[in-house]
């Protein structure tokens, strides 16, 4: 997970999207159109969830920190 934190992220949302979504499909109870809305909102927060968990996974480019909150870059003046 070290060297590929946000691929692994969104491959493991996306296999809890497509188990809903199967979950969906399989259940004759639910009515097309809410089923279809209950899709869009799992993707929606699934997305929001990926996001949000493979940020704190990255270094930023713009301003890299160490855990410490020291600069990786030579402040250069």
């Amino acid at each position: 997970m070290k060297r590929e934190p946000v691929a692994v992220i969104n491959a493991i949302i996306a296999l809890i999207e497509a188990a809903v979504a199967l979950w969906v499909i399989l259940d004759s109870e639910f009515d097309p159109k809410l089923g279809a809305g209950l899709m869009g909102v799992v993707l929606a927060l699934g997305n929001v969830v990926k996001i949000l968990w493979a940020r704190n996974q990255v270094t930023p480019v713009v301003d890299p920190r160490d855990n410490q909150g020291h600069q990786l870059t030579p402040n250069i003046n």
